[in-house]
């Protein structure tokens, strides 16, 4: 019994070594680096949210397009007797710990409303991969984060960019903080 214990102690400390080893080395330099202290479970956390996030530029500008694009994140939430449904619960939760927007009513497709759920419109969309370029904390306790973006569009060829985001701290998200805005750059990059 002893053993197994030691043996399973042993694992999570592997996988407590890997998991920082997955944070990029330019985003734990950086994180570092900005305002002298140690962010790296800032560029975590951050990093995290932003491989979540399929919401930019103007995407901010209504709830019904954070909404919709918020699906995407949750697609692994999917109803289990209905693969076409998450559950209203889920969404509204998301885009409040993740944006801070408390959605009231979600408008539907009439057609395929279902009580208590979300219809997902079935369509090809884009993916999204971040890496930590720079974390700068602002004089208001927000941050201001720079990192590549790899976009593979569901039709066309990967291409580079950078996003800045802003995170706005929210003790009562899941996240800890909101995604107010995340504005990628017109300047691209083929891979």
């Amino acid at each position: 019994m002893k053993k197994k214990l030691l043996i399973i102690a042993l694992c999570l400390c592997v996988l407590a070594v890997f998991g920082f080893a997955l944070i990029p080395a330019s985003a734990q330099v950086e994180a570092t680096a900005e305002g002298g202290t140690d962010n790296r479970a800032l560029a975590a956390r951050f990093t995290n949210m932003l491989n979540r996030n399929y919401c930019y530029n103007a995407d901010f500008e209504s709830e019904d397009v954070l909404t919709e694009n918020s699906l995407l994140a949750l697609l692994d939430k999917r109803n289990a007797e209905n693969p076409d449904y998450i559950n209203e619960g889920f969404v509204k939760g998301f885009v409040k710990d993740m944006y801070g927007v408390d959605i009231m009513e979600i408008n539907d497709d009439a057609e395929m409303h279902k009580q208590g759920f979300v219809y997902i419109t079935p369509r090809g969309f884009t993916t999204y991969r971040h890496s930590i370029e720079k974390i700068s904390k602002n004089e208001d306790g927000s941050f201001t984060v720079i990192s590549e973006v790899t976009i593979n569009p569901h039709d066309d060829d990967a291409f580079k960019t950078t996003a800045e985001t802003l995170f706005v701290p929210n003790t009562s998200s899941a996240f800890g903080y909101n995604i107010i805005y995340s504005n990628l750059a017109l300047m691209t990059s083929g891979i």
